[in-house]
């Protein structure tokens, strides 16, 4: 029985995005840790893009000082 963990999944992509992420990949790191990456990296600048909109926005609650 295969875990969910090691279930291999077939993506289609087109050939232009396979030789991209071939080229993003480093001497012994899987599709897998790629794919892992870019989504790490992606959530990373929704968080900046997020936290950038709220800075410029100004308006923060007051948080008491003790809790």
């Amino acid at each position: 029985m295969i875990s969910q963990e090691h279930a291999t999944k077939r993506i289609p992509v087109r050939q232009s995005t396979w030789e991209e992420i071939q080229r993003l990949r480093e001497p012994g790191q899987t599709y897998d840790d790629v794919i892992v990456g870019l989504i790490r990296e992606g959530n990373r600048n929704r968080l900046y893009d997020e936290t950038d909109r709220i800075m410029k926005r100004g308006k923060f609650a007051e948080l008491p000082r003790e809790l």
